[in-house]
């Protein structure tokens, strides 16, 4: 929705000038034939298209504030790892290799495989393991979910 706004917002405030030219053109003859009250007009269409596209905006953008990211807690079982190489490069010479832990959340049929700090200590296989964590399905910025710390069970 807020993209909607901020969109429609542009198009009003960049074509109120086309606005003003085309009502200028359809109205300027009348106003040449009855007298001065058509004269106005033009001056109006532009003026209303200038003052809802800036609203237009302006909602759209105070709705598209960022929120700052909130840790979520869950519960899974520990599945096992995987190591990435992450090579790139000619001849794969830089490479950043890291870890994904695979979790069974609880209540889940699925694995999923989350990133972690490397400060944080690994844990077993098939042990429960309580933790805090940034969810890349509520945030779609994210690469990956990422876990940050672990909790007592």
């Amino acid at each position: 929705m807020s993209n909607f706004l901020i969109i429609l917002g542009l198009i009003l405030f960049f074509f109120c000038f086309f606005g003003f030219i085309a009502s200028l053109v359809v109205y300027l003859p009348k106003a040449e034939k009855e007298g001065e009250k058509w004269a106005v007009f033009p001056f109006v269409v532009m003026g209303l298209m200038l003052v809802f596209g800036g609203v237009s905006y302006h909602v759209g953008m105070s709705m598209k504030k960022e929120k700052p990211m909130v840790l979520s807690k869950a519960c899974a079982v520990v599945v096992g790892y995987k190591h990435y190489e992450n090579c790139s490069g000619r001849a794969q010479a830089r490479c950043n290799p890291y870890e994904k832990i695979l979790l069974k959340f609880e209540g889940s049929a699925y694995t999923r495989d989350m990133r972690f700090d490397a400060g944080l200590a690994r844990k077993q296989v098939n042990e429960r393991v309580c933790f805090r964590f940034y969810d890349r399905f509520k945030y779609s910025h994210l690469k990956s979910s990422n876990i940050v710390e672990w909790l007592a069970p």
